[in-house]
């Protein structure tokens, strides 16, 4: 039944990436990872906010979360060698122990912090794995007018889950327990497993590589430095994850404990608010097609992102809250999308894997931002530590644009 809908829907030209099986089944799975990672985001933060009531425990497991980014450009490296749905599979699988074992420690009465970063530590290396075989394998299943069509659907992929993964860890939390949040997570991530298991390996066109996986990292480098285009949108990336992104992982558990009084439903719920608002952009930026003036796009939403995220830290009322939280979903996914689609676009089908190793690779700045985060938190609060955060990410946009005027005639 999801088949057939997913083949009607390819016949609309909002949705022609979906007429390509490859990429059918990839989006499938994507949308069954993400959700499985987002209900343990929500559930990973709530549980070490219980267990410790510390801002920055929360902080340290959030950049924990994602500390693997650091291996992205090896990754990258590696993505471009192997066949990269087995390094998807390979991902999925540890991800699936991840959550059995945390559902075991649990169920068991034997969890305790240093076992929450230790598995958090372990699947921080799926992220690695995952994002840039991941990006790099869409232009394999696609043909080249559809690439926009089908980053923006892997989007609207990713930020459907947003929607309905942090709502179901909230919801799950006060209903079946952590233990029931978990067997869940593990079981969703069987079915992705079932998904890339029926997805044929794909015919990819990389060559045979002769060098050693050092030079090949170092080729990268190299190409990215020689490439302006692409060397300007991973800086961007890099300055959204240290300073925009962690709103969702550090403030957004510590605004709805402190600020906003609303239990793990609530906070659910407002992380899910993100999604919905990059929900709607992904599905805006589908129904553009291959849309014109990307720079001034890019522009505009990294503006709109930590302004909205500046009001939010102002805000004490939950309604305001949860609005200004949709305006910064809206903004951060029309900014991812349009960073992958022009990176992908501007880069040579040989250097893909690579490319996009690094540019997983500079979410690093996350699990610093995170950390940070919760240090500034614990120190001066909440609202005080998310102000001077998106103050800073507009100041320094600012400063790219004037630096780079290039950016704004980007196609």
């Amino acid at each position: 039944m999801i088949r057939e809908t997913l083949i009607r829907l390819g016949r609309m030209h909002q949705f022609a990436a979906l007429r390509h099986r490859g990429f059918r089944m990839l989006w499938m799975a994507s949308v069954l990872s993400s959700t499985a990672r987002w209900a343990d985001m929500v559930v990973i933060g709530w549980l070490t906010l219980e267990l410790t009531d510390s801002p920055l425990m929360v902080g340290v497991v959030a950049a924990s979360k994602m500390a693997g980014y650091i291996a992205a450009p090896f990754m990258g490296v590696v993505a471009d060698r192997m066949d990269k749905r087995l390094l998807l599979i390979i991902a999925a699988l540890v991800n699936l122990a991840v959550s059995a074992m945390m559902l075991i420690l649990f169920v068991a009465g034997w969890l305790e912090l240093w076992h929450i970063i230790a598995l958090a530590l372990a699947s921080s290396v799926t992220w690695a794995i995952d994002n840039p075989a991941r990006n790099a394998l869409v232009p394999d299943l696609v043909e080249k007018e559809h690439l926009t069509n089908a980053v923006a659907l892997n989007a609207v992929a990713m930020e459907i889950t947003v929607v309905i993964g942090p709502a179901l860890g909230g919801i799950l939390i006060p209903t079946l327990g952590m233990g029931g949040a978990y067997g869940l997570i593990a079981g969703i991530y069987v079915l992705d497993l079932a998904v890339l298991f029926m997805m044929k390996s794909v015919k990819q066109s990389t060559p045979t590589i002769h060098e050693s996986p050092v030079s090949s990292l170092i080729g990268g480098l190299k190409y990215v430095w020689s490439n302006q285009t692409v060397l300007v949108l991973l800086v961007i990336a890099f300055l959204m994850n240290l300073l925009a992104a962690p709103y969702r992982y550090s403030f957004l558990p510590l605004f709805a404990r402190y600020i906003l009084d609303t239990g793990p439903a609530g906070y659910g719920i407002l992380t899910a608010m993100a999604g919905v608002g990059a929900l709607a952009a992904g599905i805006w930026v589908v129904s553009l097609g291959n849309v014109k003036r990307k720079g001034r796009l890019l522009i505009w939403s990294c503006y709109v992102w930590p302004a909205a995220l500046l009001l939010f830290a102002l805000s004490t009322w939950y309604t305001v809250s949860a609005a200004l939280v949709f305006v910064a979903g809206l903004g951060q996914a029309i900014c991812w999308t349009v960073i992958a689609t022009l990176i992908l676009s501007h880069t040579a089908q040989p250097m893909r894997g690579r490319v996009m190793g690094l540019r997983t690779g500079v979410v690093i700045a996350l699990p610093i931002g995170n950390f940070l985060a919760g240090a500034v938190a614990e120190r001066f609060g909440a609202p005080i530590a998310q102000s001077a955060y998106a103050a800073g990410a507009m100041v320094i946009m600012l400063a790219i644009v004037l630096l780079v005027p290039n950016l704004r005639k980007l196609e």
